[in-house]
């Protein structure tokens, strides 16, 4: 009887794990809104669209599947755009942010005291970030002093786009000329940019 009431509880708490994962990928899967007034509920559907581009000079972009940190040297800079469709008939603000900081050693074979050390690269990339829509803009900041919940960076804060518009964000990483040796054989991959919207109020 202990056996059976165990076996039954076992059975329940892993079923009750499952539907936690389940429900947290359903909570970050799912691109509807629920904006809750005071009597009623609206469920919208958010229908936007994204290409990645990347420059060596700002200027000159070529789609772009990744972002992408390799053999870089202090004063390097690697430009990126997101160009942001609103497919819906009312207006939307989105949010860009990067998500999954990983550092490791980039040559395995290489020496990894740095690594060990606890140095990472967020501590001398450089952002600056803006848009084709408004002023707000982000200047010479450390990926480190932008790092929200140790987790993620907000690159552009709330950008409205009109109903069948587009908006064009822009970033920029720049190897900061102060790292040293102490930065050499590092690496950093940034595993999610996400483009979160909303219809505006």
């Amino acid at each position: 009887m202990i056996k059976k009431r165990l076996t039954v509880s076992l059975i329940v708490l892993i079923g009750s794990v499952f539907l936690f994962v389940f429900a947290s990928f359903a909570w970050f899967a799912i691109s509807d809104i629920t904006d809750v007034g005071p009597n009623i509920i609206n469920v919208v559907n958010i229908d936007v669209s994204a290409e990645l581009y990347v420059s060596d000079n700002g200027s000159t972009y070529t789609s772009a599947s990744s972002i992408d940190f390799q053999n870089v040297v202090p004063g390097d800079i690697k430009y990126y755009k997101i160009v942001i469709t609103n497919n819906n008939d009312f207006n939307i603000n989105t949010q860009v942010s990067l998500h999954g900081f990983t550092d490791s050693v980039a040559d395995s074979e290489g020496d990894d005291t740095n690594y060990l050390a606890g140095k990472t690269l967020l501590d001398v990339l450089v952002l600056n970030a803006s848009n084709n829509v408004d002023s707000n803009t982000i200047t010479n900041q450390t990926l480190t002093s932008l790092l929200q919940a140790s987790s993620f960076v907000v690159t552009h804060e709330s950008v409205a786009i009109a109903a069948s518009g587009t908006a064009e964000c822009y970033f920029s990483f720049t190897v900061s000329t102060s790292a040293g040796n102490d930065y050499q054989n590092l690496k950093l991959d940034i595993s999610n940019l996400f483009i979160q919207s909303v219809q505006q109020g």
